[in-house]
């Protein structure tokens, strides 16, 4: 448990490193889209290959894909329902911010650590299903608010900003592949590792980069309503989860830890691209990491 712990302390610890290096002048506030475009286009995809290249999928737990996938849609409803009256800037915020897990770079630790090879397979599974919406579907929910694009929930447009996902599109083929137990060439698994290795740490520094403490009260408002309301929606799935789902202990115990994780390191650059608030967003994933760090080491050893 101590290790577990250190870790996630070691993640906070790079966010601080971070928000000190924007404060001491070394980052400036505009190079959080630089490093978002290197985690985006590069470091997490790269994560997903590796993470995927030695899945064996069970047929019978395929299921757990589509849980996952729930699981991120009733947040985003929720979302959606939050901002109701309010602008379609404020309700696409919500839909990013209050959705999606950060299981690759925080909760798999703990599955690998605590739960073993039929936990982590189960986590994984769960995250294929989580990145359809993580990785780019929420977003391109939230952008189909905009009216003055005129494609306003348009199942082509939609579609289109899917496949504009880079780390989707790895879900994707790597979830293919492995049904057809087929393996990418080492060469090509060699270069993803070697990239891949640099995700955790590169999310978290850009994190870091992102965070303000400088809100005015209405983001502080708004930010203490997406956490509260995440951790509400987490207990519930948790609960549901673990009771009712068709699976044995170590299978149901993985998916009732894994609805409280962060949300998705990825939340404050699609904050960005939709010309959002990212200090709020960056302090929303900061503080969620902490949060999730208590719940889900409380829950390993209650469960």
């Amino acid at each position: 448990m101590g290790d577990i712990f250190i870790r996630a302390m070691l993640f906070v610890s790079i966010i601080i490193i971070g928000y000190a290096m924007k404060q001491a002048g070394i980052f400036r506030k505009e190079d959080f889209g630089v490093v978002s475009k290197i985690v985006l286009y590069l470091t997490l995809p790269s994560a997903i290959i590796i993470n995927f290249s030695n899945l064996v999928l069970e047929k019978s737990l395929i299921m757990i894909v589509g849980i996952g996938f729930l699981c991120t849609i009733v947040s985003v409803a929720i979302g959606y329902l939050m901002g109701q009256g309010k602008s379609n800037e404020e309700k696409g915020f919500n839909m990013i911010n209050l959705t999606g897990y950060n299981i690759g770079c925080f909760t798999l630790p703990f599955a690998q650590a605590f739960l073993g090879p039929a936990g982590t397979v189960a986590i994984c599974l769960f995250d294929a299903g989580n990145a359809v919406m993580a990785t780019g579907g929420t977003y391109a929910l939230a952008t189909s608010l905009d009216k003055r694009e005129g494609e306003s929930f348009r199942l082509g447009a939609i579609i289109k900003r899917l496949m504009q996902s880079p780390p989707l599109v790895c879900y994707i083929v790597m979830v293919v592949l492995a049904l057809l137990n087929q393996k990418l060439p080492s060469p090509v698994l060699d270069l993803m590792e070697l990239m891949g290795n640099a995700n955790a740490f590169l999310a978290m520094l850009m994190i870091g980069i992102g965070f303000e403490f400088r809100l005015r009260k209405n983001e502080v408002v708004q930010g203490a309503k997406i956490i509260v309301m995440r951790y509400v929606i987490a207990l519930v799935l948790a609960i549901l989860c673990y009771q009712f789902l068709p699976f044995d202990l170590t299978i149901r115990k993985a998916v009732a830890l894994v609805v409280f994780s962060p949300v998705s390191a990825i939340s404050p650059i699609f904050t960005q691209k939709l010309g959002g608030n990212v200090g709020v967003s960056s302090t929303i994933n900061s503080l969620c990491i902490l949060v999730s760090l208590f719940l889900i080491t409380g829950m390993l050893v209650l469960i």
